[in-house]
């Protein structure tokens, strides 16, 4: 069994597999490990199929849980993360966002030097192969993404109650103007979940200088003095080290790589110490900054079929297997949400802050379609929330679970948005385009309006969205929070880098997949030393733009808002 590698890929998730196929490309012998199995099942290339690897009893979940959470009645709020090839690419639901170009602006005010939208844009388009042609987007890229054009009743209801509201109706939410209603993008391609394991490994030649372990569960990272030598692993009944000759690149996600970090000897020194790890660099800021989307729910009941929840029937269940299995097409060929909208939680918001994901189905309790009912679901929530949490060891066992606290709506400035958030989505389901369709409403409740009891309600039913980011801070060298440079090397520790969510300064203001990987491509051309892709300049729409223009109605904007 060979040991010795130029490359070792801790976490063959949505960075890591994105890594391992340009490394190997570029001539590179390249070990790609992962504790999960193979994604190689109907279950996850299936679009519709999400739902089967999406509970506690999948061996593709790792399925965490928070600390009880103090602002939430102390629920523990359920984060599953992908336990699998291609991560939480091969699990999620598929939605295929960008993000504002002004949360990448952000970003590089926050230290993350060249991370700026302009430089993230050609990256962007370099994974893309979308259906939406246009300057803003790619369209040979490896990852298919595509829209949903024959929208089902309730979804054109959507867009129709968004403009009925006052609203504007955004052709290409990952293009010049995200705000507004929108139709949603899915990493799928003919028929097939595109996750970063389908896109970068399988769907491209094989390479003899690509070698993948599944079922190999890392204990931690190797260090001579401060440089790292590889990593130690449990792989077919052995404990091995395996070395790195050039680099170790952990990439085992926003709670996984702070925890290897940690187990290493590299984090907080008190937290450390507290689980009898020899601390061998102090970097406070492993495990801090966990930020998340936070979501509530509006649920409608209707009386007409018109939902996703009819093809829970026994026959139409048959019908869309035998469509997909023999045509990769049908109702099982998709994903379940096919539009949304970007908003503004006030007159002064310069870009949206809250997100809707519009479901046309009835869910019971954790994300489970009821086939008795038909109806519709929208997920309202801030985009940019000003809480943030951390990730801590509970033992010195890479096997115990973590405490994951995220410290949901700690703030006031949370609480403002969520209530919002859930004013506007009440304002966009009492709409006539959804009258026919409004039977009852099943959350809230019609008496659950503001207030005390609509805070109840929130404390209640908020959700993840399943966007957890941060713990591995990118920042400048200042920031004493910041775990990695702008190369993503880890601070103190030679031929180390972080590359996957956990690097993130601060959560995009859309899902964040679609991020996480061209971090990964653009960390490629880093590690390869080869030169940066070309920033683009381009337009963006943000409402400061749209007030100095008015202002000024000769005023142009070269790519870079005037915020």
């Amino acid at each position: 069994m060979q040991t010795g590698y130029d490359y070792i890929i801790a976490g063959a998730g949505s960075a890591g597999c994105v890594l391992a196929r340009r490394l190997a490309d570029a001539g590179h012998q390249v070990l790609l490990l992962e504790v999960g199995s193979s994604d190689k099942s109907w279950i996850l290339q299936m679009p519709a199929g999400l739902r089967s690897a999406f509970k506690p009893t999948s061996k593709y979940n790792w399925w965490f849980h928070t600390e009880p959470q103090k602002h939430l009645n102390n629920r523990e709020i359920q984060q599953p993360r992908g336990r699998v090839l291609g991560g939480s690419s091969s699990i999620n639901g598929m939605t295929w966002l960008r993000g504002h170009p002004l949360d990448y602006d952000r970003w590089q005010q926050e230290g993350a030097e060249g991370w700026d939208w302009a430089s993230c844009l050609p990256y962007f388009k370099k994974i893309e192969n979308s259906t939406v042609n246009s300057g803003y987007r790619g369209i040979d890229g490896p990852v298919g993404v595509q829209r949903q054009e024959q929208l089902s009743p309730l979804n054109a209801a959507f867009l129709e109650a968004g403009q009925e509201a006052g609203w504007p109706l955004t052709d290409d939410v990952n293009g010049y103007q995200q705000e507004g209603v929108s139709r949603f993008e899915m990493s799928v391609k003919n028929g097939v979940r595109n996750s970063t394991a389908f896109a970068y490994l399988h769907n491209m030649p094989a390479q003899n200088n690509l070698t993948v372990w599944t079922g190999c569960q890392i204990l931690q990272i190797n260090l001579q003095g401060s440089i790292a030598t590889g990593c130690q692993v449990q792989h077919k009944g052995q404990t091995l080290d395996v070395t790195a000759d050039k680099e170790t690149l952990l990439c085992a996600g926003v709670f996984g790589s702070p925890q290897l970090l940690m187990l290493s000897g590299i984090g907080p020194a008190e937290h450390l110490a507290e689980h009898d790890i020899d601390c061998k660099v102090d970097l406070s800021g492993v495990g801090e900054n966990l930020q998340d989307h936070l979501e509530c729910h509006i649920q409608i009941e209707t009386k007409q079929p018109v939902s996703l929840n009819r093809e829970l029937q026994p026959h139409r269940m048959l019908w869309a297997g035998m469509q997909w299995f023999g045509a990769k097409a049908g109702v099982a060929a998709v994903n379940q949400c096919h539009v949304g909208a970007f908003l503004n939680s006030s007159p002064e918001t310069v870009h949206p802050d809250i997100q809707f994901h519009f479901f046309p189905v009835f869910f019971d309790k954790d994300w489970i379609p009821v086939p008795t009912t038909y109806g519709y679901r929208i997920g309202v929530g801030p985009m940019r929330p000003t809480s943030r949490g951390n990730v801590r060891l509970r033992s010195n066992k890479v096997t115990d679970p973590l405490r994951i606290d995220p410290n949901y709506m700690a703030t006031e400035e949370d609480w403002r948005v969520m209530r919002e958030a859930m004013n506007l989505g009440l304002e966009a389901a009492r709409q006539p385009a959804f009258k026919p369709y409004h039977y009852r409403e099943d959350t809230p409740g019609i008496h659950i309006r503001e207030g005390k009891a609509m805070d109840e309600f929130i404390r209640d039913d908020a959700a993840s969205a399943y966007h957890p980011c941060g713990t591995c801070k990118m920042g400048a060298a200042d920031d004493a929070m910041a775990v990695v440079d702008s190369q993503l090397r880890v601070r103190g520790v030679e031929n180390l880098r972080v590359i996957d969510a956990s690097v993130i300064p601060s959560v995009p203001s859309a899902n964040i997949n679609a991020a996480t990987i061209m971090l990964a491509e653009k960390a490629s051309d880093m590690l390869l030393e080869k030169p940066m892709l070309t920033a683009q300049h381009l337009d963006f729409f943000s409402r400061q733009d749209a007030a100095d223009k008015t202002i000024n109605p000769k005023a142009t904007q070269a790519g870079v808002s005037n915020v």
